[in-house]
Order: C-alpha cells, then structure tokens, then sequence
C-alpha cells in the first residue's frame, strides 16, 4: 500500500494535496491513504475559530471549510488525529471518530480502524501532566484554561490503546518521551536548540506515549508538533537502551524545497551499526517496508508543517493484506482511483464497549484497571464475540452503500463488508458554512449532537455520553429533528464507494444541542431514518410528522454561550504584567500563571524560521501557498 504521510496540516489541505497529487503524476505512483499527524484545523466556520487555542491576529480559516461545504471533495482516502491547533468544539462532537468532511476521518480522541487489512491506529492532543489524570470535564463555551485543557491527553484514552493487539501503524501529534534518544540526537538539537534542556533532562515528548510505544510495538509511529523532520529507530529488544546517533538519521531534502517538492529520504536501520537502508528503485522513490515484518523494531519518523523550506511529506510502500485485492480493482479502471478498504476495527470497537462505562465528563476520572486485569480482558473478549454475532447477522443484509451507477466506479468499489465505516457513518453538516447563514457569526458556537457518534454509539449499543439528544427531540438515532433554520446549499454531503461525493436532501446544520436542522419554517413531515438496530442509518418506511401548530421552540442550550474576550494577552507578552504565583484570576488581559493550563507554552509557540519566541504584536509572516497551487494548476510549476 502506497501511504503519504504528513507533519501538521495547519489548515493546508490545497497544499498538500497538490503535492500529492504532483508527485503522482511526476513519479508516476499512486498513493491509496493519506496520513495527517496533527494540528489539521477542521474549522468550519467563523464561530469555530473562537474555539481555537491560537492568538487571535493568527486565527484564519483556512482552507478546510470548503472540503466541509462541498466545494472540494479530497481526492484521497485520508486519515486524521488532532493536535494542539484544533477546532475543538468539532472535534468532540466525533470524540469516537468519524468524518470530519467527505473522504476524510478523524480517529477521535482515541481510535484504530483497518485500511486495506493494515490496523491504523491513533492518538490526538498533546500531553500536559496536570490534565492527564482528569476526565473529560471541558464544556462550551470554553474559557481561557478548557480552551487548551481539551486537547491534552487522557489517561483513560491512552489506556484503551495499550489494550490493542499490535498494529500497522500509529499516529500521534506529540512524540513519544525520549524517542529522540534513538536517532541523531546531535543534529536535532543543532537544527532546534531551544530543545537542548529537555533532551538532556529526558522530558521532551509525551510520557504515556512511550508506554504506548512500549506496549503495543507499532512497525511504524509518524508524529508531527515540534515542526522538523527526525527519524528513530526504537529496539525492543534492548529495553529502552539508546541507538547510536547515526543508526536512525533521515537525510533531509535540500534546503528552499518547496510545499510540492518530493521528499523520499526516509532511510531507516536495521540495527545499530549497520549500513544505512536505501530507498526503492520504483518509479516512487519511496521507502519500502522492511523484509523483516516480525522483528521487533519500531521506526519513527516525525514531519514538519506545510510550508516552503520544510520536510511535510514522506512517501512509504507498506505491504497490506489486501494489496493484491486492491492491484486488481485498479487494474479494472483507468479513469476511478480505487480506494482500498476501510473498515472498523474489531478489536478497537470491543474495546470501546468494554470500557465505555469508565468513561468520565466530570473533573475526576476513576481509576481505571491494569491492561492486564483479568476481568477486563475477558469483558473484551466477550464484547468481541458479541460484535461477532451482531456482524454476522448483518451480513445478509442489504449494504449502506449501493454501488455507483456508473460502470467504471463501480469496478473499483471495495468489496462489501459488515464492517465497513459506511454501513455505519455518513458524513453530515452540523453547523454552517461560511457562506451560508449563520456562517459568519462570531463567538463560541452552540454543541450539536452528532448523528455520527449517534450512529456508533447505537451500532455498539452503548449510550451516547458525548453530545446526546436533548429530551424531546424527534426522531431515532442517526436521524434528523425539527429546525427552522433554511439552507440555500444541498443539506447533506456523502459519499459513495468510489470516494466521489453524493448529495441527498437531509441536514445541513442544527438546532443548538440537538441533531442537524432540515430546511423550511415548519411544520412539516419527516422522513425518519430506519434500519435494523446497529445497521445503516438510510431512509426507511415510516414517516414522523411534527406536530400541528407553531414550530416548536429550540431545546435549551447545554450551556449558555460565554463572552468572549479577543483582547486577550498570554501573561507572557511583554505588555502584560503576570500576576503573582498563587494569586488566581487577575484582571482581564491576564492569565493565572498558577494554572499550568495558562501558560501553555509549548513549542509550537515557536517560530520555525529563526527559532525565536513568536511576537504575537507583529504581523503574521507574508507567505502564500496559493502562489504553488496556481503554479500547480496551469502547469508551470
């Protein structure tokens, strides 16, 4: 399987995938998943930007709003974890994964899900010690402190993924503590010298991570956050002992490459003292997989941001179970890029049901049991025979997904499977586009409910504790409700097999709290989504009326939206006096620098080009990636 991997998106998508698809075009490969390690910035509209942990004259919306509207559709299979740069407010709405826009999901807080018989797993946020140990306490709208707290990692997340069977590969934002010990520690420090202190003292990267790391032994971990590009190679076998320097250097693509450049120098040892691995001599230059797929090596490799001058992208052939399947659906088409499988994980999915109860939105998270607990692991071993039953009672049923109508498309339609993430999930709008009303308003926005995490949680039958159905709300799980908002656009955005978007006239957005709104004032009938339990959300036979009479006022809010200050100012600018240790909240336009959360400072609060602290009073750097695109699109570049 050809996989593109990328460093932090930063709301990039046009770039990078015009890199991609440059690359394909000039090496004459095909890249089947797309890989994005953090900070994607799926910001919807403007409101969202208020839920951003981001300076406010730095705050832009990107380019991702037109790939949630419809107005792109990404031309790859692409996958997702959060970083420290987030949409926030989007993001929890799919705390269990789902799509955040047509052909591109997000893996959640926590997740694992198989592509083309190869197990992606992933974790989001970053990790901030004081938070660790907490539930999922942060609620809308956010404050000064939950607008960064809510990315920060939790115990119980990273708990559940040490409870996997190895997988294929692992996504993080962050890396994992003192990865860098086992690459060329030498030449990162010289390439970023503000990470000296903690290469020395051990306490750069993310701690649970290295347990992660430990646990479950991934072949390949790709992060992103510290915005270079660095390769590792982590021995198992040696119990944590530090690989020589040069055993796991990467050499880097020449200095002023730009956004679209090939980058294919991801060369990995076999072991210490070895010879350097060299790359593929295919049409792709990209790195192979190693031969020895059960030895017991993790290799590393962490990327930079979308820009001009950066090490963003890595090109890698991974063998996958399916490879031979998907070779012969490409070989069936000429005009369709066939997409390989993509499926839910069965073992991630038990898992979730298993400890879905531990699962905590208070300040306090219970202590959870070892992963080597023998009851837990029974209990998983149950949830697993039990989806075991639930799919094969599925597999007569009649798919999500229909095939396309078109010949082509359909020859290179992955072959069904009750496992499928589309059986389950569709893509559906829960807020506005910028161009549409209410797209422009400013403000924290109100929380949705999520027909998505509707849907998972109704397929494993396990409450939704992430954003439920207010009572009173009509309709089934996965379904509609009453809004009184219209929408000009087409309301609901999917896609079919072949990856190409299809239209349907459901939502576009919704009521505050609740499920997407439908157009019109009201009343009106109602096509209730039907289905058997757990299978897909299409429309079925029975009709839901609303009642006769006025339209019905919206729910109340699950929190009242808070003010929102833009004037904001981090207690370390140097305008802004801190206050001292202890004393709590200051006055407005400082941080208590007695919270942790605060003073958030970490390092992507640093600017790549000279290695020097942001100054947030100055004016953002005037590059634009739209110079290569247009470049890209006529040709000449």
């Amino acid at each position: 399987m050809k996989v593109a991997v990328e460093g932090c998106s930063h709301g990039e998508l046009d770039a990078i995938y015009a890199s991609i698809l440059r690359a394909e075009r000039e090496q004459g490969f095909a890249v089947d998943v797309v890989l994005l390690c953090g900070d994607f910035q799926a910001i919807r509209n403007h409101a969202d930007l208020h839920c951003i942990a981001v300076p406010e004259k730095y705050r832009s919306l990107g380019g991702f709003h037109r790939y949630y509207s419809g107005e792109l559709v990404a031309p790859i299979l692409t996958i997702v974890v959060g970083g420290n740069h987030e949409a926030s407010n989007y993001l929890w709405e799919l705390y269990h994964g789902g799509w955040v826009a047509p052909n591109i999901y997000y893996l959640g807080a926590a997740g694992a899900v198989d592509v083309g018989g190869l197990t992606i797993a992933g974790a989001s946020g970053i990790f901030k010690q004081p938070d660790y140990n907490k539930g999922r306490f942060e609620r809308l709208p956010y404050n000064n402190n939950t607008i960064r707290s809510t990315y920060h990692t939790r115990s119980y997340d990273i708990h559940r993924l040490k409870l996997l069977d190895r997988p294929d590969v692992m996504l993080s934002h962050d890396w994992p503590n003192t990865i860098e010990q086992h690459g060329d520690t030498a030449s990162l420090i010289k390439r970023k010298p503000y990470f000296k202190s903690e290469i020395r003292t051990e306490t750069l990267g993310s701690p649970p991570l290295l347990e992660l790391l430990k646990a479950v032994k991934p072949p390949y971990w790709f992060s992103a956050h510290l915005h270079v590009k660095f390769a590792a190679l982590y021995d198992h076998d040696r119990a944590g002992a530090a690989n020589p320097p040069s055993a796991a250097a990467a050499p880097q693509a020449p200095p002023g490459s730009k956004p679209e450049a090939l980058d294919a120098n991801f060369h990995l040892d076999d072991g210490a003292g070895g010879d350097k691995g060299t790359p593929n001599d295919d049409a792709s230059g990209a790195q192979s997989a190693p031969k020895g797929a059960a030895e017991n090596k993790t290799r590393f490799l962490a990327l930079s941001k979308c820009l001009p001058g950066h090490d963003f992208l890595q090109y890698l052939d991974i063998p996958a179970p399916g490879d031979d399947e998907l070779a012969q659906r490409k070989q069936r088409s000429s005009t369709n890029r066939a997409m390989p499988t993509f499926r839910f994980s069965k073992r991630w999915l038990a898992i979730t049901r298993a400890l879905h109860p531990q699962l905590s939105l208070s300040m306090r998270q219970a202590p959870l049991p070892p992963v080597d607990d023998a009851a837990l692991l029974q209990s998983i071993e149950r949830d697993e025979a039990w989806i075991e039953a639930k799919l094969a009672s599925l597999q007569g049923e009649q798919d999500a997904v229909g095939p396309s109508d078109d010949g082509d498309a359909k020859a290179v339609t992955p072959p069904k499977h009750p496992l499928d993430v589309l059986r389950v999930q569709h893509f559906v709008r829960t807020a506005p586009a910028p161009f549409e009303q209410g797209g422009l308003l400013t403000g924290q926005p109100s929380w949705y409910t999520n027909p998505q995490t509707e849907a998972l949680c109704h397929f494993l039958e396990i409450p939704n504790k992430i954003n439920p159905r207010p009572t009173g709300m009509h309709g089934p799980p996965g379904g509609g409700g009453i809004g009184q908002i219209p929408s000009p656009v087409p309301q609901r955005l999917d896609m079919g097999p072949d990856g190409r978007p299809r239209f349907f006239p459901a939502m576009a957005g919704g009521l505050p709290g609740g499920p997407p709104f439908l157009p019109g004032p009201g009343p009106f009938p109602l096509a209730a989504p039907g289905g058997p339990p757990g299978g897909p959300f299409l429309p079925g036979p029975f009709p839901l009326v609303a009642p006769s009479g006025p339209p019905p006022p919206p729910p109340p809010l699950h929190c009242a939206p808070g003010p929102f200050n833009p004037s904001f100012k981090r207690s370390w600018d140097h305008d802004v006096a801190p206050p001292p240790v202890g004393a709590g909240p200051g006055p407005a336009g400082q941080a208590d620098t007695a919270d942790p959360n605060a003073l958030d400072i970490g390092v992507d609060d640093f600017d790549d080009d000279d290695d020097e602290p942001v100054d947030e009073t100055a004016d953002p750097p005037p590059f634009a990636l739209n110079e290569p695109l247009k470049r890209w699109a006529e040709g000449s570049g």
